[in-house]
């Protein structure tokens, strides 16, 4: 997520809603996972300072996951962040829910990893594991573009299969933006839809893989 704007952007988007219609965003992920709303838990960051969770910060009171995530991701640089993250009971096992948002093109695209030395290594490692996982031919590089969303699948693929705990990917797409520099925002779903091809095309992600039924997309109509 972008540094937040006055009235653009999708980190200011994502807050608007969590601030005053959480009950409708609430919704829309209760009805993709077919779960009841009161299932679906907000979590507060727990960071005065920034209101993003970095990494596995969220689980930071389980000394063995964040020894694991220590082995699997560098700890130097900027960890993945998180816009938001929620937990959510599902047939009676809990999920932790990790979300991203965007609402514009060039931020969806990403820059690529800046990482260096025994980190960068730790990365590709990481994101190996992570395209054998999901079936994706090694070839295919993840630290190029589309790097946030690879590394977020990389993330769980952490969570899912190196701490076997359940967690999901949830993509909030913003509709109808609009920033002060004319950069192209999607006005719905449908201009949304061949942008996400793009990128599992590039990042060579089947149509179905290991994680299909993990990783959801919202579509959601900024105020205006």
């Amino acid at each position: 997520m972008s540094k937040m704007g006055k009235g653009y952007g999708s980190e200011y988007h994502l807050h608007d809603q969590l601030t005053h219609d959480e009950c409708i965003l609430t919704t829309r992920i209760a009805q993709r996972l077919d779960v009841k709303s009161a299932d679906v838990r907000w979590a507060e960051t727990g960071h005065p300072e920034h209101r993003e969770w970095k990494g596995m910060d969220f689980l930071r009171e389980d000394k063995g996951v964040m020894a694991k995530w220590h082995e699997f991701w560098p700890q130097r640089g900027n960890p993945p962040n998180w816009d938001a993250i929620a937990t959510v009971d599902i047939s009676g096992t809990k999920e932790w829910l990790l979300f991203e948002a965007k609402a514009n093109h060039p931020e969806f695209c990403s820059k690529p990893c800046g990482a260096v030395g025994s980190g960068r290594d730790k990365i590709i490692a990481a994101l190996g594991r992570t395209k054998r996982h999901l079936g994706v031919h090694r070839d295919y590089p993840w630290e190029g573009t589309y790097y946030q969303y690879a590394n977020r699948l990389a993330c769980l693929f952490f969570l899912n299969v190196v701490v076997a705990i359940p967690a999901r990917l949830v993509f909030v797409y913003f509709a109808g933006d609009c920033f002060p520099d004319g950069r192209w925002c999607p006005a719905s779903e449908e201009e949304w839809e061949p942008l996400i091809r793009a990128c599992h095309l590039t990042l060579g992600l089947r149509e179905k893989h290991t994680f299909s039924g993990r990783v959801h997309e919202i579509f959601v109509p900024v105020h205006r």
